[in-house]
């Protein structure tokens, strides 16, 4: 992106000019069946060697010379893995040495991501990026997600400024929407300095949230930290950045799109397509888009919208969340694993299964409700189904997750 930047900036005279880059990007592979068998008390061992396929799958180790210990510490919750000598920014592939469910992470960091992409282009005389990554990791033996994916919309030589568009937003003057007109109402903030934003967020910043965006001064940014791209601020005027930060259910649904990628045209509308998806600035007067959202629909691609969690049949997730709170079942599951045991709850858990199965007789409204929904929540995976209501929970009632420290069995 270094060398890109600097030659379609020095082309265009100081014009608008508007790039779309992915800035960050975390993998993670999921083992199945056919990954550990039935002896998933491997992991330790199958972990290391899953990991080493998939640097040899991405020839991490031809680009960045031998494996090494990673000098910062490892993605959250993991308790093994490594780097590679020749990568100077934040890389690490991790897993965790007991819980197999957790996966193997594959965690970029945006100068690692541009630093590879940059290794692979000098060595093989080649232009990748990150849509070839995942079709290179897609393997029908290990499950891939995405956990998460920061899209980037870089806009030089723009008559505007980061305080001004959030003056307009605060003052209603502007307001955010998606490309259909429909209204986003995430939560606006800034970091301020002296009265002036530095940083606008859109959304919320807390760990469970799957969408933000965050617009910031990337010529300033350069400038206060001595950036990879200083040399850049040269070449433009102002660089303004808004990137679009995803996790979760969205990220999956992005990772499902960028397997279907065949060329770096296709990859910017999708960054394009999945950012217009949910931030269009408007003027609140007359609806007309701001310069910057109107120049940026010009390059809309044509991909499905993202779905968000609570568009997934509110139904049947609104009870799922109730059972886990509004019910009495978790009191109830308590009361009998301290006056009994671990094992007495655990039994009455499976009698519970078996009375719905030997003695359940649903009644009209479950039909009703399956004539309606049944066919479409049968497209849907069910275990990103159930962890989207999990997430779900967690957001509404603000709770960090556990995680399990022990090997857990499916």
């Amino acid at each position: 992106m270094n060398k890109e930047i600097g030659e379609l900036l020095s082309n265009n005279e100081k014009q608008n000019v508007i790039m779309t880059s992915i800035d960050e990007l975390t993998l993670v592979i999921k083992p199945t069946e056919d990954t550990i068998g039935e002896y998933p008390e491997r992991w330790n061992q199958i972990a290391p060697q899953l990991a080493g396929t998939i640097s040899e799958k991405l020839k991490l180790p031809l680009l960045l010379g031998d494996y090494s210990s990673p000098e910062k510490r490892l993605p959250a919750g993991y308790t093994d893995g490594f780097t590679f000598e020749n990568m100077p920014y934040y890389f690490s592939i991790a897993w965790h040495e007991r819980n197999f469910t957790m996966g193997v992470i594959i965690k970029f960091s945006a100068s690692a991501l541009s630093h590879y992409k940059q290794v692979y282009k000098e060595y093989f005389n080649e232009f990748i990026d990150v849509h070839n990554i995942a079709q290179w990791l897609d393997e029908d033996y290990w499950e891939l997600r995405l956990s998460r994916i920061d899209l980037a919309v870089d806009y030089f030589n723009y008559d505007m400024t980061v305080n001004d568009l959030y003056q307009g937003l605060k003052n209603k003057q502007f307001l955010i929407a998606n490309h259909k007109g429909r209204k986003n109402t995430s939560n606006i903030s800034a970091q301020e300095v002296n009265g002036i934003a530095q940083t606008i967020y859109v959304g919320s910043k807390k760990k469970n949230v799957n969408a933000l965006l965050r617009i910031y001064d990337k010529y300033q940014e350069q400038i206060d930290n001595r950036g990879r791209y200083v040399h850049v601020i040269n070449l433009c005027n102002s660089w303004i950045r808004m990137e679009a930060s995803y996790k979760g259910t969205y990220s999956n649904q992005i990772l499902t799109l960028l397997l279907t990628i065949t060329d770096s045209k296709g990859l910017s509308q999708l960054v394009v397509n999945k950012i217009m998806d949910k931030y269009c600035f408007y003027n609140t007067e007359d609806g007309t888009p701001l310069s910057f959202t109107s120049d940026l629909l010009a390059g809309l691609g044509v991909f499905p919208e993202l779905e968000s969690l609570s568009s997934r049949n509110n139904q049947l997730m609104a009870t799922i969340l109730y059972i886990m709170k509004g019910s009495s079942l978790f009191p109830t599951l308590k009361r009998i694993e301290e006056a009994w045991s671990v094992e007495a709850r655990n039994h009455f858990i499976i009698r519970l299964i078996q009375e719905y199965e030997w003695n359940y007789i649903p009644n009209q409204d479950v039909e009703l409700w399956l004539n309606k929904f049944g066919s479409a929540l049968s497209q849907l995976n069910y275990k990103e189904y159930f962890e989207d209501s999990f997430k779900l929970f967690y957001q509404k009632n603000n709770i960090t997750p556990k995680r399990p420290t022990k090997n857990t069995k499916e």
